[in-house]
């Protein structure tokens, strides 16, 4: 055999390749699977499994060493207004915020709360979307929120906050 009947052959194999690859996709999109975004105001009313994590790019660092918090969210919803707790871990303080409800766009929480970790005033300023759901006959997702959290010192407003990444399961 030629290198060009090689060649040839491999070239058919990809294109065979390709042709699969890209009819996997539209068997899967072909199933009665949507992705729905039915937050109702009072949505964030609930508890909710909180866990946070540092950001990083880095693609060695495992979940065991980006894990932050694991807390619970306990959070009331009137009128577009939210209050409520996180406790866990040896730290309970009081949150108040926002909740904003935007068609086709979905639901986003806004929260704020102090607290004191080793003696030191802490602010935490959340930011989170709850994300769309998957309507997958037989299979159930619970709501979820993604976001992110900012921890500054307010007593000495030039040091670097920190920021991380969170998401809250509803309970």
């Amino acid at each position: 055999m030629g290198k060009s009947s090689i060649s040839a052959g491999k070239r058919l194999l990809a294109w065979v390749a390709l042709i699969v690859a890209l009819a996997f996709p539209i068997a899967v999109v072909a199933q009665d699977m949507t992705l729905t975004l039915t937050a109702q105001p009072g949505t964030f009313t609930g508890k909710w499994v909180y866990r946070s994590f540092s950001i990083s790019s880095k693609p060695g660092d495992t979940l065991a060493k980006l894990a932050l918090g694991l807390n619970e969210l306990e959070l009331t919803e009137a009128g577009g207004r939210i209050t409520g707790k996180r406790t866990g871990q040896g730290v309970s303080y009081d949150l108040a915020g926002v909740a904003l409800y935007v068609a086709k766009q979905g639901a986003t929480i806004r929260l704020h709360g102090q607290a004191t970790i080793s003696g030191k005033l802490y602010n935490y300023d959340y930011f989170g979307y709850l994300i769309p759901a998957w309507s997958v006959p037989g299979a159930a997702q619970p709501d979820t929120i993604m976001g992110t959290v900012l921890r500054s010192d307010p007593a000495n407003p030039s040091n670097a906050p920190l920021i991380a990444s969170f998401a809250a399961t509803r309970e």
